[in-house]
């Protein structure tokens, strides 16, 4: 039964597809997604609020340059309060913020054992 086995598979950065995790996920039973980095740490999801303050915080203080992205950020966690949401570092100093369900659908549509994960703009 194929829908009820640990999937586990390598997650690349949405902006530079550099490795920044390993995710584990079981879709049927006890519905659980793990990601530990790609140094092996484990990687929680913040709550929805926290992650609205900083990114409102971040935004208030962004450059021109900044702002476009920051706002982004702001409209994203606005919009995904009600999901587990994750914002995974990147080595090369970007963020991919996503939520849990995307993470897991683009699991199982994967072929291989390599996902580059998008964000929905």
């Amino acid at each position: 039964m194929q829908g009820f086995r640990r999937m586990r598979k390598h997650l690349k950065c949405a902006h530079c597809e550099t490795l920044i995790a390993v995710a584990a996920y079981r879709p049927w039973l006890s519905w659980r997604l793990d990601i530990a980095s790609y140094e092996g740490y484990q990687i929680m999801p913040m709550a929805g609020s926290l992650q609205l303050r900083i990114a409102e915080q971040r935004l208030a203080s962004a450059s021109p340059d900044e702002r476009e992205r920051a706002q982004w950020r702001v409209d994203f966690i606005r919009a995904s309060l009600t999901e587990v949401i994750y914002d995974l570092p990147c080595p090369r100093g970007h963020q991919t913020l996503v939520t849990a369900p995307r993470i897991a659908r683009a699991m199982r549509q994967a072929k291989g054992q390599w996902v580059t994960l998008t964000e929905v703009h």
